[in-house]
């Protein structure tokens, strides 16, 4: 098929995690009890070095770009989704997965899977894909600040209207699923093992619909914001998620290590917070997986 068939996106795979990331860390709040943050070595700015944790659940995104080819392409993806009764139209988008590197003793698709078995196992955490629902930068953004400019005035935590968007309820609860730019983009749950690169997602504009090349049909994706809110399952303002004590987490992370890095982090005797930011980095360098964590704060913090 010719490349000139195909729409690429004019933004890079960092940005899309630098814009998430902006709506994630808005938990952050001043003597707040919980947060989600980014959680590697390079983060560890952004709730100090001596903070004091209680508990904590991960939450593993590999996020993406969205490509398209244009409607009258022949595609065999596209053709597939046919097959399988899926629409094309608004129109698909797709992402394909990543070549396993050299150094590297499987893919990171696999990856991404084998942590979300072990977090669906522990019964805490989740991990998933992250791509948006656009290929242009500048009409995505333009339209978040046009909306945000027309709807400016009297508000308490985000200019957007809550009446439209509701985006804080009245007892605190952050409804993320509401909020405009976490409900531009789709989250996927890593589906099936494989043997090779050569396979995609595809998913409407809309965002429904989503498929595995294979081909089958991929139930459970959602909008990022969606998936955001339940992970977080708030109640009268406060997240209610199942988490994992920090003491706890040891040896859970302790597993993890020694099956995706051959036991190469630091055995020296650090606090646990340390050795789940030298995991974070690790995922981060070596297959591009980034860790979040929603954390609760121990009362004195």
């Amino acid at each position: 098929m010719a490349k000139s068939n195909l729409l690429i996106p004019d933004f890079t795979e960092e940005l899309v995690a630098f814009m998430v990331q902006m709506m994630l860390t808005i938990t952050r709040f001043p003597r707040a009890p919980f947060a989600m943050i980014p959680l590697s070595k390079k983060d560890e700015r952004i709730f100090g070095a001596d903070v004091k944790i209680e508990s904590i659940a991960p939450l593993y995104i590999q996020f993406k770009r969205s490509f398209a080819y244009l409607d009258s392409s022949s595609a065999k993806f596209l053709k597939e989704r046919k097959s399988l009764n899926l629409n094309n139209s608004p129109r698909v988008l797709h992402f394909e997965l990543r070549r396993k590197g050299e150094k590297h003793n499987d893919f990171q698709h696999n990856i991404l899977l084998d942590l979300w078995n072990e977090l669906q196992q522990k019964g805490v955490g989740n991990a998933v894909y992250c791509a948006p629902l656009f290929l242009n930068r500048s009409a995505y953004m333009l339209s978040v600040h046009i909306n945000s400019i027309l709807h400016w005035g009297p508000w308490h935590f985000a200019p957007f209207p809550e009446e439209e968007f509701n985006l804080v309820s009245q007892t605190g609860s952050i409804r993320f699923q509401n909020c405009p730019v976490l409900r531009e983009h789709i989250s996927i749950p890593p589906f099936q093992r494989v043997t090779t690169h050569k396979h995609k997602y595809s998913y409407l504009e809309s965002g429904d619909e989503t498929c595995f090349h294979s081909p089958l049909i991929v139930e459970n994706s959602n909008k990022l914001g969606q998936l955001i809110y339940d992970f977080m399952k708030f109640r009268d303002g406060i997240p209610t998620t199942t988490l994992i004590s920090i003491e706890e987490s040891a040896g859970f992370l302790e597993k993890l290590s020694n099956k995706y890095f051959d036991n190469r982090l630091n055995k020296n005797q650090e606090p646990i917070l340390n050795k789940w930011l030298e995991f974070g980095e690790k995922l981060k360098q070596e297959y591009d997986i980034d860790q979040y964590m929603l954390i609760k704060f121990r009362e004195n913090q």
